[in-house]
């Protein structure tokens, strides 16, 4: 994208320009938003003073960065464009002066995301940057406790938040596992903070939950980037021992509710584990990671309109690749051929492929984290089989992440056929990854929907855990 953005940019100040006239005054601070692949909106705030006969400034991105100002390394200001550029945050903006709005109406990138946005003079807030209307607001009618937990195997400090009913007692309790990547404790996605939305839900019907920051984000200590898919076990499993001290806590109904990643966390956990009281499986998966990946490159095809010849041929090219890095070698040891095959992969590529990226750029991107690998690696079989108490599996039809039939089936396969038959699996017609009502159901429209979740989905889980028995009696 990078490349490609800045042929954009060289053309818009190079090209005749119709509506050129006198360059207005842009000294001072200017407002605008952009969009990255999820739909997670940011705010950007752009502060320009004169600089001899040109222009320097600062750009801040709130949401990204709460006081930092970053040094603008570039600012051209020619005839009715304006361009800005920070290379080593890969940050830039090009926009042509609307009169009429009276503001830059350009283009951001980030990164390799690229994003409409309008410049103003305008300031933006925070509520206008997305509307929430199911994220809750305070006074709360139930217990809230900031906790902090030791993981000692790993020398890791695990920062969350316990919720509970009001009243004195012994509840069941759910510990969130949050989805890939370094999450917070809200597991906040697009500006959609769907375990803060459950926790709420919860508490308000009977149910004590704890949600912490991953390792090595937020306020939890620890090295996200050399942390895997076990290593994240190891952080929930401290989090059950810490639950299970509490006193305002009922030991036989402590259960785990993983979301995406979390939900193969989840199974990790439980397998052969009876401190474990249920499993609530949301958006988890029932194939090995490899059959995981063709299944989404399919989804994501179908959905970009590719015929099925097209998105078999995509598979067949990165087949390679992807077998060998699900394969069980080394990671350092096959980085070298998998980068060789990348390299093939794009030299053999279409024209218009190259002209998105160069070919430095696609290895770069190229994802070989050990998160990556360990869920690439993973077979929920070896997991599922081991397990024992009751399973709650749900996933939404509309999710092009996770295929809701194939993964569901094989969840519940791997359960009963091996002797657990307390499976409850349930498809939402209609609800995508993050079990929102959605429209197009693209990745990139999480952002775009008010809805955090859609309300049957806590009812329906909450009214699962109430009422089961208790572990002890089973």
């Amino acid at each position: 994208m990078y490349r490609g953005f800045w042929v954009l940019i060289v053309s818009l100040l190079t090209g005749s320009v119709g509506m050129a006239q006198d360059n207005v005054n842009i000294a001072g601070k200017w407002y605008g938003t952009f969009k990255l692949y999820y739909g997670d909106k940011y705010r950007m705030i752009v502060n320009l003073e004169k600089d001899g006969a040109g222009y320097k400034g600062t750009l801040e991105l709130p949401e990204m960065s709460d006081n930092d100002q970053f040094e603008i390394e570039t600012v051209v200001y020619r005839r009715d464009t304006l361009l800005l550029r920070i290379d080593g945050m890969r940050f830039a903006f090009t926009g042509v002066w609307d009169p009429a709005a009276k503001q830059f109406r350009g283009i951001t990138g980030l990164g390799d995301d690229q994003s409409d946005t309008d410049l103003g003079r305008k300031e933006i807030t925070v509520g206008e940057v997305y509307k929430r209307p199911q994220e809750p607001k305070p006074p709360f009618p139930y217990y809230t406790e900031q906790v902090r937990f030791n993981n000692v195997k790993d020398s890791v400090t695990l920062a969350g938040t316990f919720t509970r009913p009001a009243a004195q007692g012994k509840y069941p309790v759910v510990l969130l596992l949050s989805g890939s990547g370094p999450q917070d404790r809200n597991e906040e996605i697009a500006g959609h903070k769907l375990f803060l939305v459950l926790a709420d839900y919860f508490a308000r019907n009977g149910i004590a939950t704890l949600r912490y920051d991953d390792r090595g984000f937020g306020a939890s200590t620890g090295d996200f980037d050399t942390s895997d898919i076990y290593d994240f076990s190891h952080d929930a499993l401290t989090a059950l021992k810490y639950l299970k001290a509490r006193k305002d806590v009922d030991i036989f109904r402590t259960g785990v509710l993983g979301h995406s990643e979390g939900a193969i966390v989840a199974q990790i956990v439980a397998a052969n584990n009876p401190g474990v009281a249920f499993v609530i499986s949301m958006a988890g998966v029932g194939v090995s990671g490899r059959e995981l990946i063709d299944q989404q490159s399919a989804a994501k095809g179908k959905m970009a309109g590719k015929p099925d010849s097209l998105i078999l041929a995509d598979q067949v090219r990165m087949k390679p690749y992807w077998d060998l890095l699900a394969s069980d070698s080394n990671i350092a040891a096959i980085t070298p051929r998998a980068q060789e095959i990348l390299r093939n992969i794009y030299r053999n590529s279409s024209e218009d492929v190259k002209k998105g990226q160069t070919e430095d750029e696609l290895i770069r991107r190229a994802n070989m984290s050990r998160e990556t690998i360990s869920l690439l690696r993973y077979k929920p079989l070896t997991y599922l089989k081991q397990i024992k108490c009751p399973v709650m599996a749900i996933n939404g039809t509309a999710d092009i992440q996770v295929d809701a039939t194939t993964n569901l089936k094989e969840i519940e396969r791997a359960l009963n056929e091996n002797g657990n038959l307390l499976t409850t699996i349930r498809k939402f017609d209609g609800l995508n990854h993050l079990f929102q009502r959605c429209k197009t159901c693209d990745v990139s429209e999480y952002g775009e929907l008010e809805q955090t979740i859609d309300p049957l989905v806590p009812e329906f889980m909450a009214h699962w855990i109430l009422q089961l028995p208790p572990s002890e009696g089973r």
